[in-house]
């Protein structure tokens, strides 16, 4: 015994280092064991316990679910290598808990760890998801690069049933490519972060939040004094990511209280683009922050054959017999979107526009049903645009269809242009400087064809319009209307601009 009590304190640590039990699992002077504070699932492709990712996380649901591990931490830590396998994290299943799992790759190389989806084996045929998080509060994942799915790279959502959650998860040092819709995607969640991690060649967005949910189902912004969305809003931050070589850099149908910032977002069809659809609930999107971004270079035309990725969406719908697609060349898009801050951004040398902004019209067209999709109380504030002159947005630097209202422009660039239209409404009137007084839903409308922004009646396909241009037929042709004022992009940092070259005649302008 004497000898055993002899034994150094550092060869003890590393005893307890090899149980895999924490040097706090034993209480000072006692001997007795207590509950370890955190227990690794190691997964490797040849010597751990567990040889896919999948088993190591469903023995961590398994552990935690025993009620004397609750308040242990469970992490899964990955170990170099490419697991051909979609990862399920289900917090719906029988006997698991899985809230506040971390998943992680052993090294901060992203690129070392690898979730590959070519090849890879779901439950029902091909595996949809690199990591799918369903009804899991706190999860953390964090650098691995997923690869080739069928849907997404990493999903994390919680549908609209009973008892279901998704609250407070991040994804931190990730990359995500190839993937067929969305690379980093968050949907029905309460708050969350999406930092440090980058995406391209998505067939959607490299980013995603969607359907932000309210404190009621049956919440609407409709009528005379309409609750916010959220009381106590949770918000959602998207910090120090890179977006590029997707259909849109950032995506954002209904997402509410997301913060976007000090990231760059260039060589998209668009930039970053915070929409109001029917596809999902809880319209519209807005009370969004997007400040201090490098928004550029979004003229990646992803319907020309020679592109290294195409749309996965069939279109927004359609309009007098067009279908609708979204704007390509254009930095920074407002989709019927309700008190949004555009602020402190340098947007530059995107092709159609710098900053647009318009609503998705509820009347005589009705691409919204219910009528939501109004730009409504959005500020686009105190922007740098087109470096000076050094690298000039194409058409226009600002354009706005002159719908909804309580909009307002002030402090940007000096010189800097707006798209005016017929000429029959004032600058003043289609940008009015901020502050404007806030507007109701219901005391404006989603459509206005005086200006001649929005739609000409007589000539729906106009591409000075927005529902012409993004109604262009084939999609390719927006590329008519583009203006390119600059022979090359000066150099910007360490980014190179990418563009398609259409083939012989696959771009016809009349």
């Amino acid at each position: 015994m004497k000898h055993w009590l002899a034994v150094p304190a550092l060869v003890l640590g590393l005893c307890l280092a090899v149980t895999g039990i924490s040097a706090q699992a034993f209480a000072k002077g006692t001997g007795q064991k207590k509950q370890a504070k955190t227990r690794v699932f190691e997964a490797c492709k040849h010597g751990c316990k567990f040889n896919t990712i999948q088993k190591a996380v469903n023995a961590a649901g398994s552990f935690k679910f025993n009620e004397k591990n609750a308040k242990v931490k469970a992490i899964v830590a990955v170990k170099p290598g490419k697991y051909v396998e979609g990862v399920v994290v289900d917090g719906t299943a029988k006997k698991k808990n899985f809230d506040g799992l971390t998943i992680e790759g052993t090294k901060k190389d992203r690129k070392k760890t690898i979730l590959e989806g070519k090849n890879a084996k779901g439950e029902l045929g091909a595996a949809q998801n690199g990591i799918e998080a369903i009804s899991v509060d706190g999860i953390v994942l964090r650098n691995l690069w997923a690869r080739n799915y069928q849907s997404n790279g990493f999903f994390v959502h919680a549908s609209s049933e009973e008892g279901q959650h998704c609250d407070g998860y991040t994804m931190d040092n990730l990359l995500a490519s190839a993937n067929r819709s969305y690379g980093l995607f968050a949907k029905n969640c309460y708050g969350g972060k999406m930092i440090n991690s980058a995406g391209y060649h998505q067939g959607d967005s490299a980013f995603y939040v969607g359907e932000t949910p309210c404190d009621k189902r049956s919440w609407t912004n409709h009528g005379t004094a309409p609750a916010p969305c959220q009381k106590k809003p949770k918000w959602t931050l998207l910090k120090n990511d890179k977006s590029y070589e997707n259909v849109l850099g950032y995506s954002g149908t209904n997402s509410k209280y997301v913060k976007i910032v000090e990231s760059a977002f260039y060589n998209n069809g668009a930039g970053i683009v915070p929409n109001t659809l029917d596809s999902e609930g809880f319209e519209p999107n807005g009370w969004n922050i997007f400040e201090r971004n490098d928004v550029f270079w979004n003229n990646y035309d992803y319907f020309l054959s020679g592109a290294a990725f195409h749309t996965v969406s069939g279109g927004l719908g359609e309009l007098g017999g067009a279908t609708i697609n979204y704007p390509t060349g254009v930095g920074i898009v407002l989709y019927g979107g309700a008190n949004n801050v555009v602020r402190h951004n340098n947007v530059f040398g995107n092709y159609k526009w710098g900053i647009a902004s318009f609503s998705g019209p509820g009347e005589v067209f009705v691409a919204n049903v219910g009528n939501d999709a109004k730009n409504i109380n959005n500020q686009i504030v105190e922007n740098t645009l087109g470096r000076e002159g050094a690298d000039p947005n194409g058409e226009f630097d600002i354009w706005n269809d002159d719908s909804g209202g309580g909009n307002c422009w002030s402090g940007n660039s000096a010189g800097a242009t707006f798209a005016p239209g017929n000429g029959k409404a004032p600058l003043s009137q289609i940008y009015p400087a901020c502050p404007q007084p806030e507007v109701l839903t219901d005391q404006v409308s989603s459509i206005n064809t005086s200006a001649g922004l929005q739609v000409i009646l007589s000539e729906t396909g106009n591409p000075t319009t927005i529902l012409g241009y993004a109604g262009s037929s084939p999609p390719q042709t927006q590329e008519c209307t583009w203006v390119r004022r600059v022979a090359a992009h000066p150099p910007f940092k360490n980014y190179k601009p990418v563009e398609v070259a259409a083939l012989p005649g696959e771009i016809t302008c009349k």
